[in-house]
């Protein structure tokens, strides 16, 4: 989730995609496929789409200011090799867009692992779940326990 509007933020995530080496789709420009295939889209939404009202206002004091966009970055199959990328357009769009990334875990992580991600920079736990500003999602990409859920 970001401050800025679908329209300031789209530009931020193409680029993402082309970073990754991805290739839009002529005939669905929200399609882009890897180098090995695989296929990806994104959604930008408002901040309210799949966040309740009262999660999204912890969110934005948090933030210190209210949030316009919801991007959803996804891959359309279960192909584990191709998720971390997910991860790194997270970071890369939650830093260049000033945003959050919703971080949900297989299963609930250690303190150990949350206060890692709360010392690298801001993390908002909410039940089993958390929301990662760009620096700790930095960190949780590169620690051990690094994983995204589809």
């Amino acid at each position: 989730m970001t401050p800025y509007s679908a329209e300031r933020v789209e530009p931020v995530v193409v680029a993402g995609m082309a970073a990754e080496g991805m290739e839009r789709d002529a005939a669905d420009p929200l399609s882009w496929y890897s180098a090995a295939g695989l296929p990806y889209s994104y959604s930008l939404d408002p901040p309210d789409h799949e966040t309740e009202p009262a999660e999204l206002e912890i969110i934005e004091r948090v933030a210190g200011r209210a949030l316009s966009c919801a991007v959803g970055l996804h891959i359309f199959v279960s192909d584990l090799a191709g998720r971390p990328v997910l991860g790194r357009m997270a970071q890369r769009v939650a830093e260049r867009a000033e945003g959050w990334v919703l971080v949900e875990f297989r299963a609930r992580p250690s303190e150990d692992v949350l206060g890692y991600l709360e010392n690298a920079g801001r993390c908002i736990r909410v039940d089993d779940y958390v929301y990662l500003d760009a620096p700790a999602m930095a960190a949780w990409y590169a620690h051990p326990d690094f994983h995204v859920l589809k």
